[in-house]
């Protein structure tokens, strides 16, 4: 008979531990259809995350009405608790108080023991004195009091659930008012409970008595942990409201596990950032990562200056550094990372014909956003998107040359200009000089036989050429030359043209030293030789004399 009693309380227990793990499957199967990407990183370590739960049960007066309603809603909940959550069970009348095996750590004997205990959760105390303090009264502060108790006890879950079952109609003891004054209360557990993950729901039995509930006064004492209030009419709508609840229990657990894995919190920094004359800008960055984002994108840059834009780096830079291109994937290390020529300040008030300097001031913006996966998912489920931050750094204050050109090309432009305008000057000062009134060569032939030729530079107001002969001796003396510029070209590697004109008759002598003139007057112009013919009046050969006005 032994050995059956004991093989009975095995199955018993084995059956709780399968419907167990039915109700944790079917719980963490709708959270992987709900959220694939992150159950497919997170599901495993999520089933080491656990609760507290915290039944607060009235069993006064005729409250055992609701022995059908209310146990075996309990008892299918107990078996689906997770092991290594706890759970706790406050019973409650005049007096409130756990008994034994109606709290613990859940594992798979202390779940059978739970399931035991809902069977009995409302029978009465064996001695009067015990059946008086929980049967003849209702103290609802009295359970406030230990449910505070309970729920600022050390060493449990952060994450806890808080069931109050029963009509809320408060009828304490003589001398103690039936209305709840809490103000104290709620100052008391606002400051102790601070930092904690509680979910209070009032499961509100249909009221046995007369008299106003004080189901609002409990809901404001508890206002800020958002409490829900649920009417429960019969067995199904309690067991229903529990299945549902499995379900919240464990979307609950996961945001409440992804908030300890968000406990370090992803930042990003800069570093260094440098500019120079020209306003080209290289910056240095690194980042914390944490276990939920574990990847972040700079996305763009900003400048809180006003006078003063970025002009992010062209297609071509990019190609060739592709840290440049925005968004930029950073490391998944967080490790410090180089910009080189990201960007470049530019003045707004720029222009060809505004060159100045400017300082930039105010802060340099990094935006970024995780990029994870599950960046859909994660909104979905902490109800806000928390995925962009900004890293910033002041500015150096180091002058930037504003103007469309660079610092270094303006300069080289600005230097040719002067050089070509001292080029011109001097070539406008060599033009006005004497050395360069006349330039030419000048030629005499006699017949088609080159006689002498004589270079002639600057200004010539007399030019005699000696033509020696085996019969005579030629002298042309008294030339006089007025030269005129023909057409001016101010420019530093162009000769200039002159046009020259021989203005008297041209005399020459031979052995009688008779004196012969050519007539009139001829002009020589550039690239041109005009011949000015001599006749021997003895009959000999002519004498030409060509002027070659070459410059």
């Amino acid at each position: 008979m032994k050995l059956i009693k004991i093989y009975i309380s095995f199955l018993l227990m084995m059956l709780g531990f399968a419907s167990s793990s039915a109700q944790d499957n079917r719980a963490f199967d709708a959270l992987a259809n709900d959220f694939p990407e992150l159950m497919k990183k997170f599901g495993e370590e999520l089933k080491n995350e656990h609760a507290d739960y915290v039944f607060a049960i009235d069993v006064s007066g005729t409250m055992n009405k609701y022995e059908k309603i209310v146990v075996p809603a309990l008892k299918s909940f107990f078996r689906s608790v997770q092991d290594g959550d706890y759970v706790s069970v406050i019973k409650f009348g005049g007096e409130a108080k756990n008994e034994p095996n109606g709290f613990g750590i859940v594992n798979s004997a202390m779940r059978q023991s739970l399931v035991n205990y809902a069977d009995r959760v409302y029978d009465k105390p064996a001695s009067a004195e015990e059946r008086k303090k929980f049967t003849a009264y209702t103290d609802l502060l009295n359970m406030l009091e230990y449910l505070e108790k309970d729920l600022t006890r050390t060493g449990r879950n952060n994450l806890k659930f808080v069931f109050l079952i029963t009509d809320f109609l408060n009828d304490p003891v003589a001398g103690h008012s039936k209305k709840l004054h809490l103000d104290d209360y709620r100052s008391r557990i606002e400051k102790e409970l601070a930092g904690k993950n509680i979910k209070l729901v009032a499961l509100e039995l249909p009221k046995m008595g007369s008299g106003e509930t004080s189901t609002d006064d409990i809901m404001n004492a508890f206002s800020m942990f958002k409490p829900q209030t649920i009417p429960v009419s019969n067995e199904q709508a309690l067991q229903s409201w529990f299945d549902q609840m499995k379900n919240d229990i464990a979307l609950e657990k996961f945001k409440q596990f992804l908030i300890g894995k968000m406990t370090q919190e992803a930042g990003a920094t800069i570093n260094s950032v440098d500019v120079d004359i020209d306003g080209h800008m290289s910056m240095t960055m690194s980042w914390v990562p944490n276990d939920v984002f574990d990847a972040i994108t700079l996305d763009s840059l900003s400048i809180t200056d006003r006078r003063m834009h970025l002009v992010m780096a062209d297609e071509d830079e990019c190609e060739d550094h592709p840290e440049l291109k925005l968004p930029h994937m950073m490391s998944s290390d967080g490790s410090e990372e180089s910009f080189v020529n990201i960007a470049q300040i530019r003045g707004d008030d720029e222009a060809f014909f505004n060159p100045h300097f400017e300082k930039p001031n105010g802060r340099l913006k990094a935006h970024i956003s995780f990029k994870v996966p599950y960046e859909a998912e994660l909104i979905k489920l902490m109800g806000k998107d928390n995925q962009t931050i900004e890293a910033s750094i002041e500015f150096p204050q180091e002058n930037v040359f504003c103007h469309p050109m660079a610092f270094k090309w303006y300069c080289i432009m600005w230097i040719l200009i002067i050089i070509y305008i001292l080029s011109v000057i001097l070539c406008i000062k060599r033009n006005c000089s004497d050395k360069y009134k006349l330039r030419g060569e000048y030629t005499l032939t006699q017949g088609t036989k080159k006689i002498c030729t004589e270079e002639i530079n600057g200004r010539v107001s007399n030019l005699t050429i000696d033509v020696e002969k085996a019969e005579c001796n030629v002298v042309f003396k008294q030339k006089k030359y007025i030269s005129k510029l023909f057409i001016p070209i101010l420019h530093w590697s162009v000769e200039p043209k002159y046009e020259v004109t021989v203005t008297n008759s041209q005399e020459y002598s031979l052995n009688g030293g008779d004196d012969y003139t050519s007539g009139g007057s001829s002009t020589i112009k550039y690239s041109t030789t005009i011949p000015l013919q001599i006749r021997d009046p003895r009959g000999g050969k002519d004498i030409n004399l060509d002027i070659d006005g070459n410059v």
